[in-house]
């Protein structure tokens, strides 16, 4: 093995190790191509947090409209993507009735401008959520 695999490995574990902290794991072992994927959003995280990026577009007109009226959209969004569309998971994921989380859905997608059956549209706020959360 030459010095520059040695690195790149003490890299990988490293970035491996990153990954198992975020997700809150103890005492499990990862390999790099295990969690490649969610290291990759930790370094483009990392990115957006050094230049002091925010949510743009959609999402952070979501942020914006839960902050200045105490809604929930964000979660409501956040809930609908995990739960692949699945509206009666993500109902119950936020605790609400099926129905009432449809009216968010119209809601949040007239407030941010989002369609969702556009699937470039839930990529992009996926993936801000995944970089920036909820909290910005």
């Amino acid at each position: 093995m030459s010095l520059a695999q040695v690195a790149r490995s003490r890299a990988d574990a490293d970035r491996a190790l990153r990954v198992l902290r975020t997700r809150g794991v103890a005492g499990r072992a990862a390999g790099y191509s295990e969690v490649h994927f969610e290291s990759l959003l930790l370094q483009v995280a990392d990115v957006a947090a050094a230049e002091e990026q925010a949510p743009t577009g959609p999402y952070r007109r979501l942020l914006d409209h839960d902050a200045e009226h105490g809604t929930e959209l964000a979660a409501t969004l956040e809930a609908y993507l995990d739960a692949f569309g699945d509206v009666s998971v993500a109902a119950a994921r936020v605790h609400v009735h099926p129905n009432t989380f449809r009216y968010r859905l119209k809601r949040l997608a007239e407030i941010g401008g989002l369609d969702l059956d556009d699937p470039d549209a839930r990529l992009t706020v996926q993936l801000q959520l995944r970089i920036f959360g909820r909290r910005h």
